[in-house]
């Protein structure tokens, strides 16, 4: 052998690595771990460590389909009910506000100091005190014709909102005539006449021919050719408050607000009027691609409206819409990107990256500039094998929390570090971490003033902190790859004076330290090191700060001959004891060349 020992040091760890064999892993990524990140806030990712836990705060009954936060209180749609969390995060007190909600995922935005919220069935205004259909809170009554003489012709004014039957006609009396007549036949009532600003009743109506006939004709205006006749009527058209209520998914841009996910319009994007949540024009929607696949998505980055569709043989995929003003002022046409790979969950901005998963993972648009082509950048090449793999990947959810990018799927979460890019043949992509909520039965992730929310089947809300879950022990472990030391044709022997690892003092926290070699077939550490000062959950660390100055370095004494591989596992499985790892270092010395 040769007297001086072979190094190796783990360090600068980067994330896992699920798409190689673990012999064929850098260094400073994992083959294997577990619920463990990198926490920026403390350590400025100078480590990886065990996760936060999960605490519960309070149980619904019944599934949590959405979440929304606002003023230290929360709306929480439970099952078919939607509640009114008063005194969040405390044990919940507060009101029912609707017990008939669609039991389905919903969304909400908050737009005009009003909470907006639409969920398949419902579309929905809270003011903070009440909640009402949009249709009720005083909705926008448009004036459809004006300028019109009694016998009809005018000139086309606003379109007609979907969200109620009520419109106006605008007329300029000629002073004989009785008989006026409205911009369409078979209306429901008339509601209010005005002549002169003055509310009048002396009038009959026939419905079916859209006429009003007064008693006595109205007078001339004053000022020749202006409108002083106003009649408010009401025309019932099936189907129109429907476009909004049925749809799920809704996005504020360009201070409006966009709504999809209606079943009935698979490959449609609605849109209010600017500043007026309470009018959606007839006709302010648009068609994107054929309704052979449905919007899964919808995306605000760059002054767009990015709007993503399911996998079609058609190919038209994503859309985009921009901004622009043609004679009846903003319109937002759509535009087919040059992209045919189809959205297969959801979508979101992280930090200005657009991205979307497809049935292979997590895809990135590489180019904002819609005069280009946009390509596309995939950015999950070392989870797709475990993510892509999940039970129900087609219900998967992201948000954003922490400078993560967290895509939760089966109370799985996979977490994307934009901080740690690295080029491969498919251009920067992100490092990766992997967690699992054993018990938490997650459907829905929520961010809220720094802190990360879980929604469960059960109808429990947890909140992310603290060192175990929810009473259960957190199995976390970091492993190395297998390592030949640069020597895969060549035996090893371990320095017999051990390894050294630099740890997080964490306070209360314990690591454990396993090895395996090539020797061992099954795939288990059969090792496991909890003495020479490497077990220090006995040591009071009470009085340290939990900063990064405090640090701690353990001695691992492992003995192997004639190993070809070898691998180590930094872990804690005991509960409230969380563990964080800065770097490891372990020496071998060469031997012989392997015998076959």
């Amino acid at each position: 052998m040769r007297s001086v020992p072979l190094r190796r040091t783990y360090s600068d760890f980067r994330g896992v690595d699920f798409a190689n064999d673990p012999s064929l892993v850098l260094l400073s990524r994992s083959p294997d771990a577990l619920n463990v990140w990198k926490n920026y806030k403390d350590t400025q990712g100078s480590c990886i460590e065990t996760r936060p836990g999960y605490r519960e705060l309070a149980n619904f009954m019944s599934k949590i389909n959405g979440i929304y936060f606002y003023n230290d209180k929360a709306l929480i749609h439970a099952g078919t009910n939607l509640f009114l969390w008063e005194n969040f995060p405390d044990t919940p007190t507060g009101t029912i506000l609707k017990n008939n909600m669609n039991d389905a995922k919903s969304s909400f935005v908050i737009f005009n100091e009003k909470i907006y919220i639409v969920d398949g069935a419902n579309y929905l205004v809270y003011d903070g005190t009440t909640l009402k259909d949009v249709s009720s809170d005083n909705p926008y009554i448009p004036t459809t014709t004006i300028s019109r003489s009694p016998s009809g012709g005018g000139e086309p004014y606003q379109d007609v909102n979907v969200l109620q039957p009520k419109r106006k006609n605008t007329f300029v009396a000629d002073g004989t005539s009785t008989e006026y007549y409205l911009d369409t036949t078979d209306i429901t009532d008339v509601t209010e006449v005005k002549v002169n600003d003055i509310v009048v009743s002396d009038y009959a109506v026939n419905t079916s021919a859209g006429k009003i006939t007064f008693n006595t004709a109205p007078t001339a205006p004053v000022l020749s050719g202006t409108d002083n006749v106003e009649i408010t009527f009401s025309k019932v058209v099936s189907g129109y408050i429907d476009r909004i209520s049925k749809c799920t998914k809704m996005v504020v841009f360009d201070r409006r607000l966009f709504f999809t996910g209606n079943p009935d319009y698979p490959n449609a994007v609605f849109h209010s009027g600017l500043n007026q949540p309470n009018y959606v024009s007839d006709l302010a929607y648009y068609q994107d691609g054929t309704d052979e696949s449905k919007i899964k998505a919808l995306v605000v980055g760059n002054n767009i409206l990015w709007v993503f569709k399911e996998p079609s043989q058609e190919r038209d995929t994503i859309f985009y819409h921009t901004a622009t003003t043609d004679t009846v002022g903003k319109i937002y046409p759509n535009f087919q990107g040059n992209v045919s790979t189809g959205c297969y969950s959801d979508a979101i901005n992280y930090k200005d990256d657009i991205v979307f998963l497809s049935k292979t993972g997590l895809e990135g648009i590489s180019s904002n500039d819609i005069s280009s082509q946009q390509l596309l950048s995939h950015k999950s090449s070392l989870v797709d094998n475990k993510l892509v793999n999940e039970n129900n990947f087609d219900l998967s959810m992201m948000t954003e929390w922490n400078g993560y990018l967290l895509i939760l799927v089966n109370s799985h979460i996979y977490l994307a570090d934009i901080r740690q890019l690295y080029q491969s043949v498919n251009g920067y992509e992100y490092e990766w971490y992997y967690w699992r909520l054993e018990n938490a039965q997650a459907t829905i992730l929520k961010e809220y003033k720094g802190n990360l929310f879980i929604g469960a089947e059960d109808g429990s809300i947890f909140i992310v902190k603290g060192t175990n879950d929810n009473g259960e022990i957190i199995e976390s472990y970091w492993t190395t790859p297998m390592d030949n030391f640069g020597y895969g044709n060549k035996y090893k022997t371990t320095n017999k004076r051990g390894g050294v690892a630099k740890i997080k003092t964490i306070p209360n926290g314990k690591v454990k330290v396993a090895e395996k070699t090539n020797k061992v077939l099954a795939d288990k550490f059969i090792k496991e090191f909890t003495s020479g000062g490497f077990d220090y959950n006995d040591i009071d660390y009470s009085n340290f700060a939990y900063t990064t100055s405090n640090t701690s370095n353990i001695v691992y004494k492992i003995k192997e001959k004639k190993f070809v591989e070898l691998q180590l596992k930094f872990y804690s499985d005991e509960l409230d004891k969380p563990f964080g790892i800065y770097d490891a270092i372990i020496e071998a010395f060469e031997g012989g060349y392997v015998k076959r």
